[in-house]
C-alpha cells in the first residue's frame, strides 16, 4: 500500500525489546542477590578472623607453664584450642661426615603454637593460626613436656 505511514515499531520488535530488557533485569537481580550473600558470608569470616587473632594474642601474652593456662575454651559461638608442638632444629649429620663437619649447638629450643578456632553454628567456618616461640633450654620442664607435647 503506497501511502501507508511506516513510522514506529511492529509488535514483534516490541516483544523482542521487552524480552531483552526482561533478561537484563533478571540477570541484574540474580547478580545483586549473589553479591549480598557473598558480602554476608565475608562479614562472617571477618568476625572469625578478628575474634581468633584477639584470642590468640591474649593467650600468647600469658605464661604457658601456668597451671591455670586455658588450653581449650569457648567464647560466644566459637570453640578454640591451643596446641604446643616441638620443632626439631638440630642439623642432620651423617656418621661418616661427623669429623669433617663442624657441629652446631643450639642455645635455644623452638616450639610451634597452633591455635584452632571453630564456629559452633557453622562447622565450615574455622580458623587456624600458627606462631613460633623460641625459649631457653629447660624453660619447659620434662613433666610439662610430657603433658602438653
Amino acid at each position: 500500500m503506497p501511502g501507508r505511514d511506516e513510522r514506529g515499531f511492529t509488535l514483534l520488535e516490541m516483544m523482542v525489546a521487552v524480552l531483552i530488557v526482561g533478561l537484563t533485569v533478571t540477570t541484574f537481580f540474580q547478580l545483586f542477590g549473589a553479591s549480598l550473600r557473598l558480602e554476608q558470608r565475608a562479614r562472617g569470616f571477618d568476625e572469625i578472623i578478628v575474634l581468633g587473632r584477639q584470642t590468640f594474642a591474649l593467650l600468647r601474652a600469658r605464661d604457658l607453664r601456668s597451671d591455670e593456662f586455658p588450653w581449650l575454651g569457648e567464647s560466644e559461638n566459637f570453640s578454640w584450642s591451643l596446641h604446643l608442638e616441638s620443632v626439631d632444629v638440630k642439623p642432620d649429620v651423617d656418621a661418616e661426615a661427623d669429623d669433617e663437619i663442624l657441629s652446631l649447638r643450639w642455645t635455644s629450643e623452638l616450639y610451634r603454637l597452633v591455635f584452632a578456632l571453630q564456629d559452633i553454628r557453622r562447622p565450615g567456618r574455622h580458623l587456624r593460626l600458627v606462631a613460633y616461640q623460641q625459649v631457653k633450654p629447660g624453660y619447659f620442664t620434662d613433666e610439662f613436656k610430657e603433658e602438653h607435647l
